[in-house]
């Protein structure tokens, strides 16, 4: 996805931030498979900061619509960021076998915490949505000039 100079901001958005998101989209769905390491969910969980970072800082372009979408982020990102916890206190407390069990039990529980929020979040229709909102521009927003 590449941006183009010929063109601005805004409209380098409305082409890439849909793509952006379908990669998102892409990325959580393998991270909440059944399969995944704490490694893995917290690779997803840069991902997720990337992601959220990229939509705000073009939150101009969207007139604040955005809002309840970066909510959701942030909600997937804390719960994922909660599973980093546990994993790096795991690392730290090698050895500690009445710790480590309380621990993998929390890290469980949080894993399905992240693994309900993600299938709301992913819930039928919702990457269409996503796609659909960041490919328009907001309607408050002043007539783009061409680069010609």
């Amino acid at each position: 996805m590449k941006w183009r100079t010929s063109s601005d901001a805004a409209a380098n958005a409305l082409r890439v931030l849909p793509k952006l998101a379908e990669s998102y989209f892409d990325a959580g769905r393998k991270a909440a498979s059944r399969k995944r390491s704490a490694k893995a969910l917290h690779r997803f969980r840069i991902s997720t900061k990337r992601f959220r970072y990229a939509l705000e800082l073009f939150q101009p372009v969207y007139d604040g619509n955005l809002d309840r979408r970066l909510k959701a982020l942030r909600k997937l990102q804390d719960a994922l960021g909660a599973i980093s916890d546990c994993q790096t206190i795991l690392e730290i407390l090698q050895g500690d076998q009445a710790v480590e069990s309380k621990v993998k039990r929390v890290m469980s529980r949080r894993t399905k915490e992240f693994r309900t929020q993600w299938q709301a979040f992913d819930s039928p229709g919702q990457l269409k949505q996503w796609r659909d909102f960041l490919a328009r521009e907001s309607r408050s927003q002043p007539p783009r000039r061409s680069a010609a």
